[in-house]
């Protein structure tokens, strides 16, 4: 079963930044892949919220949790 969760996102600025994100949440293990604009982050697989969340903070940017679903 494959988790989806969305990511409110701030910082982000161009798409530079868009690719930063993605790139850091898909280096958190269980992430399968991440979809990343300005203002959100679909997330895609298994990883804990707050390890996304800490992955965008980490790459110098702020995140909360938006939802969480199971698909």
């Amino acid at each position: 079963m494959s988790q989806t969760t969305v990511l409110s996102l701030q910082g982000l600025s161009c798409m530079h930044c868009v690719g930063s994100a993605r790139k850091a949440l898909e280096a958190v293990p269980g992430v399968t892949s991440a979809e990343v604009t300005l203002e959100s982050a679909n997330v895609y697989g298994d990883a804990d919220a707050q390890r996304l969340i800490a992955a965008i903070e980490e790459a110098g940017f702020h995140a909360k949790l938006k939802a969480s679903s199971l698909t």
